[in-house]
């Protein structure tokens, strides 16, 4: 049996679900960004701003200062292997290219502070120092770094350096991979923007549980709602 009142109230919200989807589409919440652009900036700009680990980093990388080693590693092409070797030389290391493959030897500590500091650039948006020092560009410096210095540390497993490579597996992770994936985004503090945060969990759970309601609203319009069974008769 239809339920008249029910199926209205289904059908109401399912319609004033689908207009607030319509502008949470439409391009108007700032520079040409719809609602789920705004909200991906929003919560990037928020991860960016609990993800800077920089100084945290530089003191691990300190932490090794004085720690010599010698690797070998092997780039994937030539191309590679060339600007490799600047990252490392720059950082007061000794390369050897024969071909993609980097003979390095000198302080490990060195190198990581300065793979941290290039991170750090990148992640200030300030990769144009980047390209004036290598000679290439600044996202394509902080892959490298990550790059070549996996290899590092896979070559220090190997040698059973394991303090070492757990080190650059860390700074690889807190520093360098930040530093090239929040490029370009503003970093937001939590506590700056709580209220607007808050306001968008909660809108999230809302606007979640409308669409369920409607649905639901709309099955018990047409009697396919979950009522009571109806207890069967001994005959």
């Amino acid at each position: 049996m239809i339920n008249t009142k029910k199926l209205t109230l289904g059908f109401f919200l399912l319609a004033s679900f689908a207009v607030v989807l319509f502008i949470i589409f439409m391009p108007i919440f700032g520079n040409g960004r719809n609602g789920l652009q705004f909200a991906d900036d929003f919560f990037n700009s928020l991860a960016k701003g609990s993800s800077n680990y920089m100084h945290e980093m530089r003191e691990l990388a300190h932490s090794v200062s004085g720690t010599p080693f010698a690797v070998e590693i092997k780039l994937d092409n030539l191309d590679q292997a060339q600007k490799a070797e600047k990252l490392f030389t720059h950082a007061g290391a000794q390369v050897q290219v024969t071909g993609t493959q980097l003979k390095i030897s000198g302080g490990l500590g060195k190198v990581l502070t300065q793979a941290v500091n290039d991170a750090d650039l990148m992640f200030n948006r300030q990769r144009e120092k980047l390209q004036e020092t290598y000679g290439f560009a600044g996202r394509d410096v902080v892959k490298l770094w990550w790059t070549s210095l996996k290899k590092v540390g896979d070559a220090l497993t190997k040698q059973k350096a394991f303090k070492q490579a757990k080190v650059i597996s860390e700074i690889q992770e807190r520093s360098i991979e930040p530093g090239y994936n929040f490029f370009g985004i503003t970093p937001t503090s939590v506590k700056d923007r709580w209220a607007l945060l808050t306001f968008m969990l909660v809108f999230y759970v809302i606007y979640t549980l409308w669409f369920g309601y409607a649905i639901f609203e709309i099955f018990e319009g047409f009697g396919l709602g979950t009522g009571k069974p109806v207890a069967k008769k001994e005959v």
